[in-house]
């Protein structure tokens, strides 16, 4: 078995006669290898057993040699993956697990397959001009430019990557390597595999929204440690909507990156104590201006899917209504333009290579003498809630800003509830989080009254101002019902025992 660390990253055509002639890449090429011709078929039952147990197997044919490799989800982070790979010689065409020598494994795909046959699912076709890199500190890789397709029955789609696989040194080096790179050539981070891709492709499956996942905890882990799992499932939220939000079709997408970017930060800020202040100086900074850029095209969604369907239901045929949703149309074309480019530009790019490069600093130095993640948490969540009912103290009687303040605490308590359960029993995390869920939404309703007026005086002019009233007059008497339901989640969150 060997343990396979690679970044991945997608390049564009016209940027491979650039990035082959880079006087970066020729500064520490230790070896050039031999190019070859790789035709690999991956396989599954028909009903996709393997994938579904996060399992990718696969023939490869190099010169007369045939090779089975069989590897696990693992996980990705900023374009790194690493994940557990077994590769054994076979004979042509056929799969014989009995000659991997880890028993685990072959109980595992015994017990999956249950004796169900394999089927070919895709084939991916590529050229591989491969180079040993070796850095200045006497890290090696190996450089691997794949340019090919993925075919799945008449379905095919290119590949046109590159992958910086470690063979030995400080993995640093290649976040390193791709910042500089990324000063010449026009490369983006890749968040998903070959055989991700080709599996999607086989079986027609579309991006979906992917919601925030809990972060992998044990109670032996130390705080840093607990920050990098914890930061570490925040980039994978931000990074799985990625496709997605660039596509426009589904306003949840960027819904959910932006939720990743607050997680995030909310993490960075639980665990400042423990970071490099002028690391977290440029990384929230960053982050920050991610945030602005994809917050404008949001707070559209809602003012068009959310705030404007009703009052055009009570009033059906108004003109006015009709033009100021137009303005907010075009308004939000533009934002959503903005928030495109945002994602795909060499920023974005710089700040996932610089957060990768930075959580495994992290996880390289954490000191294992540090304080407990358990006891760091209880203290957290603690301080959290004790901020959150001394804002909220005279709820009903509060401004719409001193409950904005409430609405950010509880949002942080929430987060820091939700990134802290795994570490607590669930039965009492998760009716803790859901009250607080409930709360939280509430005050965020009530929050859309100040962004619906920001919204209107961005969109309106002196022609509009009756029909601005009216949005007006609706929103404040939407909120007005809501205050009744403050008063009672209120009271359920203060009833509710802490679970920590």
């Amino acid at each position: 078995m060997g343990n396979e660390i690679e970044l991945k990253l997608h390049i564009a055509e016209g940027g491979i006669r650039r990035l082959l002639r880079s006087s970066l890449l020729a500064a520490i090429t230790q070896k050039k290898l031999a190019t070859r011709r790789l035709i690999s078929t991956y396989y599954d039952t028909p009903d996709h057993r393997l994938r579904d147990h996060g399992f990718a197997v696969r023939l490869r044919q190099i010169g007369g040699k045939w090779l089975q490799t069989v590897k696990t989800e693992g996980r990705v982070i900023a374009g790194l993956h690493e994940r557990p790979e077994w590769e054994t010689e076979t004979a042509p065409n056929t799969f014989d697990f009995s000659r991997m020598q880890d028993a685990n494994l072959k109980s595992q795909l015994e017990k999956i397959l249950d004796g169900e046959s394999l089927q070919a699912v895709f084939t991916t076709e590529f050229t591989r001009l491969s180079r040993e890199l070796q850095f200045g500190d006497g890290t090696q890789c190996e450089f691997s430019l794949d340019r090919g397709k993925i075919i799945a029955g008449t379905y095919a789609i290119d590949i046109s990557e590159l992958e910086l696989e470690i063979l030995n040194g400080d993995v640093q080096r290649l976040f390193e390597f791709a910042q500089r790179l990324l000063l010449e050539v026009p490369v983006t981070l890749a968040h998903e595999s070959k055989a991700a891709r080709g599996f999607a492709l086989a079986l027609g499956v579309q991006p979906k929204p992917i919601k925030a996942t809990q972060a992998v905890l044990d109670k032996q882990m130390n705080a840093q440690q607990g920050f990098v799992a914890i930061a570490s499932a925040c980039v994978q939220q931000l990074t799985a909507n990625e496709t997605g939000c660039v596509l426009g079709e589904d306003a949840e997408f960027l819904h959910q990156m932006r939720v990743a970017i607050r997680r995030l930060r909310t993490a960075i800020r639980l665990f400042a104590d423990f970071l490099d202040s002028e690391k977290i100086l440029v990384i929230v900074d960053e982050l920050r201006w991610l945030g602005g850029q994809l917050g404008g095209t949001r707070d559209l969604d809602v003012f068009l899917e959310e705030t404007l369907p009703p009052i055009f239901s009570a009033w059906p045929n108004r003109d006015d209504l009709a033009a100021l949703s137009a303005k907010a149309f075009e308004q939000r074309a533009m934002a959503a333009a903005m928030s495109k480019a945002a994602i795909q530009s060499a920023r974005y790019q710089r700040l996932l290579l610089d957060l990768g490069a930075w959580l495994i600093a992290i996880a390289k130095t954490s000191d294992g003498e540090s304080i407990k993640l358990v006891a760091f948490a209880r203290d957290a969540l603690k301080r959290h809630r004790k901020q959150l009912i001394r804002r909220a103290e005279h709820l009903l009687e509060l401004s719409a800003e001193e409950r904005h303040r409430v609405r950010i605490s509880g949002k942080r308590l929430r987060y820091a509830a939700e990134f802290f359960a795994p570490l607590f029993p669930a039965k009492k995390s998760k009716p803790y989080i859901q009250e607080l869920a409930h709360l939280q939404s509430i005050l965020g309703v009530l929050n859309d009254v100040a962004t619906t007026k920001t919204i209107l005086a961005r969109i309106a002019d002196e022609t509009n101002g009756a029909t601005v009233e009216l949005i007006q007059a609706w929103v404040l008497g939407a909120a007005q019902g809501h205050m009744a339901h403050l008063a009672q989640a209120h009271e359920r969150f203060l009833r509710q025992q802490t679970f920590w």
